[in-house]
């Protein structure tokens, strides 16, 4: 048996940073060559024809995003995959296997943990929401990007299973600025990820990818910007969430406004570093056990 964590949401999930943001010094967490070989991703590496240029929830609704999911060891790439579209907010050249979110720093701390065999799914898409009204793909259970990523970790678990029984042992959810933009959607928002969490425990469980009904949740709080004009509402959803329900936890991200790329709303190399470093902290603390904070 070997632990599978999962990482999803929108675009600070999917991660706009790349080894190109820090040039040199300590805080060059990641290069070209960056690899963790003792954890394997599943999820969409680059950006194959099909899905380049639809990484958003205005242009992704019908796009089968677990048809194109495949295992890798552990290395930039699985960010955003809109890149050429938005050249202006990357650094000249980069392409999107240089690009990468929080699952390459959470990859980075599960290479040293025992038995140094460590398994990954991801599935993050820019600019969508956890409820289902409106035009923009979401997350809502039963909904179609919910079911693609239950999809994935069967798919994931079944491509393993002569090999290893792959467990979720947590899922990492950095969502909420798109809802924190409509007033009804971050009204609605403690409703929508307390019955998300649930449902997708439940599904887990059902489909033999979790044993425990409580899998651990980690959240990833949006951060207090100005853009996100409806944000006091998502952010205390989020912190009661965290509060109300059994192994969900909280981290922070307010402290990454120095830490943005062009634009202002995504995290760079050193923000997503340190996001995945909070996401596994959460997972391990308390044996295994996510936090709360």
């Amino acid at each position: 048996m070997r632990q599978l964590f999962v990482v999803a949401g929108q675009s600070n999930a999917a991660g706009l940073a790349s080894v190109k943001d820090v040039v040199g010094g300590p805080e060059d967490y990641a290069r070209q060559d960056t690899v963790f070989p003792n954890v394997k991703i599943y999820g969409i590496y680059g950006a194959p024809l099909g899905v380049a240029g639809r990484d958003d929830g205005r242009l992704s609704r019908g796009l089968p995003w677990s048809r194109f999911a495949s295992w890798q060891t552990a290395q930039p790439g699985f960010g955003f995959k809109n890149v050429k579209p938005y050249a202006s907010e990357f650094p000249p050249g980069v392409t999107a296997k240089e690009v990468f979110g929080p699952e390459l720093y959470l990859a980075r701390y599960l290479n040293d943990v025992p038995p140094h065999d460590s398994y990954i799914v991801k599935l993050a898409v820019a600019n969508t929401s956890l409820s289902s009204l409106g035009a923009l793909d979401n997350w809502a259970p039963g909904g179609r990007l919910n079911n693609e990523l239950l999809k994935m970790i069967a798919d994931a678990y079944n491509s393993q299973r002569w090999k290893v029984r792959l467990q979720v042992a947590g899922i990492f959810w950095m969502q909420g600025e798109t809802d924190a933009l409509n007033e009804a959607s971050a009204l609605q928002y403690k409703k929508n990820l307390s019955g998300f969490i649930k449902r997708f425990r439940q599904s887990l469980v059902r489909m033999k990818c979790a044993s425990d009904v409580e899998v651990p949740v980690v959240v990833g709080r949006i951060q207090d910007n100005p853009t996100w004009v409806h944000r006091s509402h998502v952010r205390l959803a989020q912190a009661q969430v965290a509060h109300e329900l059994p192994r969900v936890s909280l981290v922070d991200t307010d402290d990454f406004s120095a830490h943005l790329v062009v634009g202002g709303v995504h995290f760079n190399e050193i923000a997503q570093a340190r996001l995945g470093e909070r996401a596994f902290g959460a997972f391990f603390a308390g044996a295994g056990h996510a936090r709360k904070e």
